[in-house]
């Protein structure tokens, strides 16, 4: 692993650090309202944000289920791009705002067919989960996809879930590309599909002749294309926070060292 860390003491204060929530910094919880970040892991974050450059959380979840259990310190991007908060001020994107109703609609439609209790509303998009009932999968894919072409929402999958968000162009990858600019190196933690354009934002980068690390937190619930994507593959949230305290030694020590 310390190979792969070793651009990040290059240079700490000119490094970014950007991951994602669930599965990463939280626990897989059976709800989606139970995941909550481990114990010790913001205080990380926030040492973390002392070294480097740029520490951010990009997840599909809203920015207001986040933003109690991230720092302030630490900027949160929502919705895979659709909202933030950043230096502690909360936005949205404009382009996204005038599908809210359109949303509301579907939540109570999907909450009709599947029971609400597995309908996850998020303000500016929904996320439908079968986890509980692997079963009704393929019913649910059909659903999403049908009402995807009737309101032109995008449908995505998503982990033991779907979801549908307005048919604007942002995902993990966008948001991490406008986050990282000026930085160099550029590492990005996931553990789920949606988490790939992230890897394709990092691609992005290295074309551009950016240092960069792909971290896959592995489970068994991990797509075996994030671990193939992956530079450097952990072993779970508990993995991931070993990475982080490792990155946090190297920074430092790069850090002391440019006194």
């Amino acid at each position: 692993m310390d190979e792969s860390l070793d651009p990040f003491g290059w240079a700490p204060a000119r490094a970014g650090l950007f991951l994602d929530f669930d599965g990463v910094l939280a626990d897989i919880a059976a709800e989606p309202e139970a995941a909550v970040i481990r114990p010790g892991v913001a205080d990380l974050l926030v040492e973390l944000s002392d070294r480097l450059g740029r520490v951010a959380v990009i997840s599909g979840r809203p920015v207001a289920y986040l933003a109690p259990m991230v720092p302030t310190e630490i900027d949160v991007v929502g919705l895979y791009g659709l909202e933030w908060r950043r230096a502690g001020v909360p936005g949205t994107l404009p382009e996204a705002e005038p599908y809210r109703a359109a949303v509301q609609e579907l939540v109570d439609a999907a909450s009709a067919s599947f029971g609400a209790e597995v309908v996850e509303p998020k303000g500016l998009s929904l996320t439908i989960h079968y986890r509980s009932d692997p079963a009704v999968a393929p019913r649910m894919r059909d659903w999403v996809v049908e009402q995807g072409e009737r309101t032109g929402m995008e449908h995505r999958p998503a982990k033991q879930s779907f979801e549908l968000h307005p048919p604007v162009e942002r995902d993990k990858g966008t948001a991490l590309v406008e986050l990282a600019a000026g930085l160099d190196p550029v590492a990005y933690v996931g553990d789920d599909l949606g988490d790939l354009p992230a890897f394709d934002g990092l691609d992005e980068l290295a074309a551009k002749d950016v240092t960069t690390l792909r971290v896959a937190v592995d489970s068994a619930e991990a797509p075996p294309i994030l671990r193939r994507r992956a530079d450097l593959v952990v072993d779970g949230p508990a993995g991931a926070e070993a990475f982080l305290r490792r990155l946090l030694a190297v920074a430092a020590d790069g850090a002391d060292r440019s006194r």
